[in-house]
């Protein structure tokens, strides 16, 4: 059979299972991965008693012979030694350990394989219990640990905590599951930092998850479990960008926040979230949704200045937390030395009252000072006069500036909007490039002006701080960044603008009065992008149901129904953006599928065009826009297109329906070169004929149920001409955008069933499906694989055979674009947006034909 060339076979040999789904891993595989001399533990480690167990591991305690010394022997539970995720997370446990050499790193001594133990390393055995129990016990209001663990001494161990985690990010390595009961606290006073399974490398990329799904079954109510996936982490300890999935997001302000809720389990002896159910508990981390530490806990009487220290460190957007642990530690050290800390200014008498604690033998030098002070009083009030004065003029200037700059980024916006709606060849052109990197540049300059703006109106004297011109001022230079990022549709930079305000609270008036709170939220409507529904009457229209599309995994599916109506017009003024099918049922009771998508703050009006009748194997396609092109194609950006309703065949041509066709040829040479011809083998050299005169198969592979394949594309086109003929209207081979609509519907989704694709769960016919290949070798009869269908219900858009179109390569005379995947080809043809093309007639590619459509 023939075999397409495959410009990313190689690649695709190359580590091409599916994150996320664990696979059966022998031991031996193990041994020879990682190259270890096998030794069996009990060669020199003797004594070997349980220590304890995990989720997915189990602990022992052994007498190493040959070092004369304790150590913990770490190694997998028995079921899972032979899962690769969970064995490929051991050993990132292990070596990320053994690559960070640090007094508050757990250090390890040696990994190998073992029959007995499956894999395992050693590590240094601690006595003592972790921060989790401490805390435990410290809210059960035990008094030994109450004296022995004042909140002092529990900074300490923060700070050592800290330490640890700087020196790893140092190195570039994020730990991404800090939680108390990950800090081993040994009898000596060690502080030990533990479980280093879910390190991520920001220099190489190591530990992103990629598309894994989230394990429900990892989850129970205390919340301290660690949760593997797309989102990583324990969730009370997690970052709002872990809870979200963002994994490209993950940085290391991201173990920062994880510290930060630690800080707040020591100040509170709570974790930081209530115990509830997962989604919520995820929506609450997301959301920031939690109690600050002072208001959980006033009986504690915890410090204001550590109360304010942890909520900038949980802050919920990266850009208000602290940049690095070490500013965050910085400033814990600096309370303990009673000295100020950035997150918190306390009051001027508490400042003072700090200073005497610091320094008592100058403090009676200060009382002497206080009478200089008053006499000089009256030319400080001058000199903050001046400088409130200064700063806020500058300010101004910055933030006019910046407006005047706007105007220009505005029109250079509209400008490449309006070029990019005529271009649709994926590679930009010169001019596009030279205009986007003047609106960046411009973006640059305005950006750089306003955040002086910002950081004048923020340095002001706090005497002069709420003074209106003040709050005003700087009020509207932020809302006016906001409204430009929107109008340039750079909505994560309006969110983080936004976001950053609210974050500040910094005394500046008020920020959030009631005319903010209503800006507010218009905005956040508006960065989530909002539209509208309107459906106007149709003569054969009955009634409608409006189901929401959602991802659920390789597959896209309807979730719960959104509305109902019988009565039209039909308006719906608040939709969420994304995609929808409308099922429409006419007054003859038939049941139609109509994909709609709602972009950002669009609104839709839609004039459902139904016919009343269908003719039997074909598919209705409505007009309107749809999103074309994309990534995966490989001559087409993403664009949106409108094209007007036609017909579409359900399935591909069969043999035995092109037969009807070859048989009312009138001479030979007619059927000569309508005749399909095949090769069963690539290494084959011959052509056969696929049937004889009498229209009977020459081959027992070959059945009149299997899509015809091996046809000329002039051929073809003769079949579409006798079938006009045949049902008296227009059919022809679809174009290529034609073809994408009916395979994607109106979203822009890469395959028919939705945006992912995993070999295992059999949803096409293509060459790596191996449930498929069981069944059916080479082709397969139309319509057996029922995940391979689109939104409006056509078959095998995504495998089987590849489709013929009416539309020409770039740049070529005589070659056609061809659409979709086959059993023949890999992986990286069945996105709807690729296009393939061949010089040769191969025996993969079939057809199908579309009738024009005319309005009645």
């Amino acid at each position: 059979m023939d075999q397409p060339e495959d410009r990313k076979q190689k690649a695709g040999e190359k580590g091409e299972e599916t994150q996320g789904v664990s696979s059966s891993l022998e031991l031996k595989n193990v041994k020879r991965v990682l190259s270890v001399k096998m030794v069996a533990p009990e060669s020199h480690y003797t004594s070997i008693t349980p220590l304890g167990k995990g989720s997915f591991g189990q602990v022992h305690c052994a007498h190493d012979t040959l070092l004369g010394r304790e150590v913990a022997i770490k190694s997998l539970k028995p079921e899972f030694r032979d899962e690769e995720e969970i064995v490929d997370r051991f050993l990132k446990e292990a070596r990320g350990n053994a690559q960070l050499e640090h007094p508050n790193i757990m250090p390890v001594h040696e990994m190998g394989v073992t029959d007995e133990f499956g894999i395992y390393f050693t590590m240094k055995k601690i006595e003592g219990e972790n921060l989790k129990e401490i805390l435990d016990r410290l809210e059960a209001n035990t008094s030994y640990y109450l004296k022995k663990y004042p909140l002092s001494r529990l900074l300490e161990i923060f700070l050592a905590v800290c330490n640890g985690v700087a020196f790893a990010h140092s190195k570039g390595v994020i730990h991404r599951d800090l939680k108390p009961a990950n800090i081993m606290i040994g009898e000596f006073g060690e502080v030990l930092i533990l479980d280093w399974g879910l390190v991520k490398r920001l220099d190489t990329g190591e530990g992103t998850d990629g598309g894994v799904q989230l394990r429900m079954e990892e989850f129970d109510e205390s919340g301290n479990n660690t949760m593997d996936g797309a989102i990583s982490g324990t969730p009370n300890y997690m970052s709002p960008e872990q809870a979200e999935g963002k994994v490209d997001d993950v940085d290391f302000q991201s173990d920062v926040y994880s510290l930060g809720a630690i800080l707040y389990h020591i100040l509170t002896y709570l974790p930081p979230f209530e115990k509830t159910q997962l989604n919520k508990l995820l929506d609450n981390v997301k959301a920031g949704r939690f109690v600050r530490p002072r208001e959980r806990r006033p009986e504690l009487k915890i410090p204001r200045e550590l109360d304010a220290i942890c909520m900038k460190a949980m802050s919920r957007f990266q850009v208000t937390r602290y940049r690095s642990v070490e500013d965050l530690a910085e400033d814990v050290r600096n309370y303990l030395a009673h000295k100020e800390v950035s997150a918190y200014k306390a009051p001027f008498h508490v400042r003072c009252w700090n200073t005497c604690r610091r320094y008592p033998i100058r403090t009676s030098v200060a009382v002497a000072a206080l009478i200089a002070f008053s006499l000089t009083k009256t030319v400080q009030f001058s000199q903050l006069r001046g400088e409130y004065v200064g700063k806020l003029a500058l300010a101004e200037e910055k933030a006019a500036t910046a407006e005047d700059l706007m105007v220009q980024a505005r029109e250079k916006f509209d400008e490449i909007k309006t070029l990019c709606r005529t271009i649709r060849q994926k590679e930009p052109t010169r001019k596009e490039r030279a205009l986007k990197q003047e609106l960046e540049a411009l973006e640059e300059e305005i950006n750089s002006n306003y955040i002086q703006a910002v950081n004048l109106y923020k340095s002001i004297p706090e005497r002069y701080r709420h003074m209106p011109n003040v709050v005003d001022g700087y009020k509207q230079t932020v809302w006016r960044q906001v409204e430009f990022a929107l109008y340039c549709e750079n909505y994560a930079s309006a969110r983080m603008w936004l976001g950053a305000t609210m974050e500040e609270q910094m005394d500046m008036g008020r920020m959030l009065s009631e005319e903010a709170k209503v800006y507010t939220n218009d905005v956040h409507r508006r960065i989530e992008g909002w539209g509208s529904l309107t459906i106007n009457p149709a003569s054969n229209i009955d009634q409608v149901t409006i189901w929401p599309v959602v991802d659920a995994g390789p597959k896209l599916k309807l979730a719960d129904m959104q509305d109902r109506a019988d009565r039209f017009p039909k308006k719906i003024p608040f939709l969420e953006k994304g995609s929808y099918i409308l099922q429409f049922t006419t007054t003859e009771g038939r049941l139609v599928p109509y994909p709609v998508y709602i972009g950002h703050s669009e609104n839709v009006e839609l004039t459902p065009v139904i016919p009343d009748e269908v003719p039997e194997g074909l598919v209705f396609i409505p007009e309107g826009r749809f999103i074309c092109g994309g990534p995966y194609s490989r001559f087409y950006r993403r664009y949106k297109i409108s094209l007007p309703s036609f017909f579409i065949k359900r399935t591909e041509v069969t043999i035995a329906e092109y037969l009807e066709f070859w048989k009312q040829l009138k001479t030979p040479e007619q059927k000569a070169a309508c005749m399909s011809r095949i090769r069963f083998d690539v290494d084959q050299r011959r052509f056969v004929d696929a049937w004889n005169a009498d229209g009977k198969p020459n081959d027992p592979r070959v059945k009149l149920a299997y899509p015809v394949v091996g046809l000329t594309h002039a051929a073809v086109v003769e079949f579409c001409k006798w079938k006009s003929e045949q049902l008296g209207k227009t059919v022809r081979l679809p174009t290529v955008e034609e073809w994408e609509k009916a395979a994607r519907g109106v979203d822009g989704r890469v395959y028919p069933w939705g945006n992912g694709f995993e070999r295992g769960l059999n949803l096409t016919h293509t060459k790596y499906n191996p449930i498929g290949f069981e069944t059916y070798p080479l082709w397969a009869e139309p319509g057996k694989f029922l995940n391979d269908a689109s939104p409006y219900g056509v078959r095998d858009m995504g495998g089987n055979v590849r489709e013929m179109t009416s539309t020409l390569l770039p740049g070529s005379l005589d070659m056609y674009q061809l659409k979709g995947g086959s059993f023949a080809t890999p992986d990286n043809f069945l996105p709807c947006s690729n296009s393939s093309d061949t010089a040769v007639v191969p025996s993969d590619v079939g057809f199908r034909y579309v009738v024009e459509y005319e309005k009645q």
